[in-house]
């Protein structure tokens, strides 16, 4: 009697699981999943969502077409914004957010309308150091005279305020000397940025992440148009260590100032997250979160990640909730004043 029970409780478990994927792949065929990059065309960001776009696809039942939509601007803050406030939740959306979204809540940035703990995660597919690039000819040709504030002041190219690409050189100012570096602000992503260095407008670009650099820069350092001076994150890196590049992280000292900079370089800690905007049905949740774990292993996506020179590094959904958590304990009143003052938010 108990067998019969077991069998038939078996047979009903793989027809609900039969009926699941039918009523999956039935939603999904013919359909278009959007995933929506933050960033502007050309970028790291955007290289990044792409290479998803060929390949994610292939693991959603009935295999939609998969597209990407950019929507640049405030560091990422318009398209996240959109994400989260209308974009329609029915499962046809992914979204890879700016790397810098839960920073900027935890030191509550003008104009954001997201919750980051309501976020649905998927994960992350890497994080790394980022890189402090000089073009050639620039003044300053070394980490150390860099960080020296009686060399010349360097200028560096950068989106806004509240990005790691002008927020670091900032920081450096704070901690090394006011006269370390100079931000010109306002360009909208690290394309032009790298366009501005090579027409000598700027000095330099940092907050410009390792894995971008490679897939979108490293014919500038090959060629010696630039030249990676530094690099930061939260160890060391095997392929800059051999390149020989300096580690800047053993230069900050004092543990205050440690504290402020895990806290400006939490988005490194983060950098290609990816999630999905709240309310999504658990269903579409469900068939997203493993399209999206089963691309990072698929071999095919691997190989076209190594041939763009995309780092893969993924961690789940529940290390990002995590992270961002722990992270969060550590916003001190006074890490978050000295923060905010460097993002142009407090005076």
């Amino acid at each position: 009697m108990f067998r019969r029970i077991a069998w038939i409780g078996l047979i009903m478990a793989v027809l609900l699981a039969c009926a699941s994927a039918a009523a999956a792949e039935s939603f999904y065929e013919g359909k278009t999943v959007k995933i929506v990059s933050v960033h502007a065309p050309g970028g790291g960001y955007d290289t990044y969502s792409r290479l998803f776009a060929r390949h994610l696809g292939n693991h959603i039942p009935g295999k939609p077409k998969v597209i990407v939509i950019n929507i640049p601007g405030g560091s990422g803050l318009i398209g996240t914004n959109y994400v989260y406030n209308v974009t329609k939740p029915d499962g046809l959306t992914v979204v890879q957010p700016s790397w810098n979204l839960a920073q900027a809540q935890f030191l509550n940035f003008p104009g954001i309308k997201y919750d980051v703990n309501k976020f649905i995660w998927l994960g992350l597919a890497n994080a790394g150091p980022v890189t402090a690039v000089v073009r050639k000819g620039s003044p300053i040709q070394s980490m150390d005279d860099w960080l020296n504030p009686d060399t010349k002041t360097l200028i560096f190219g950068c989106t806004s305020r509240n990005s790691p690409t002008c927020s670091i050189p900032l920081a450096m100012n704070d901690i090394f000397g006011p006269k370390t570096s100079k931000i010109v602000s306002g360009y909208r992503g690290t394309a032009p940025i790298r366009a501005a260095l090579l027409q000598k407008e700027v000095d330099a670009v940092t907050g410009w992440s390792w894995d971008s650099v490679k897939s979108t820069g490293m014919s500038m350092i090959d060629e010696g148009e630039a030249k990676i001076i530094a690099y930061i994150g939260e160890e060391r890196h095997p392929e800059l260590e051999e390149r020989k590049v300096p580690y800047l992280n053993p230069r900050v000292t004092k543990a205050a100032d440690i504290a402020f900079m895990k806290v400006l370089m939490l988005p490194a800690a983060m950098l290609r997250p990816w999630a999905v905007p709240p309310g999504t049905p658990k269903d579409k949740v469900q068939i997203l979160q493993s399209a999206f774990d089963n691309t990072l292993k698929d071999p095919a996506f691997l190989a076209d990640a190594k041939r763009a020179r995309l780092d893969i590094n993924p961690k789940s959904g529940e290390y990002l909730v995590n992270l961002m958590n722990d992270m969060k304990k550590r916003m001190t009143p006074e890490i978050i004043s000295r923060a905010r003052k460097i993002i142009g938010l407090d005076k």
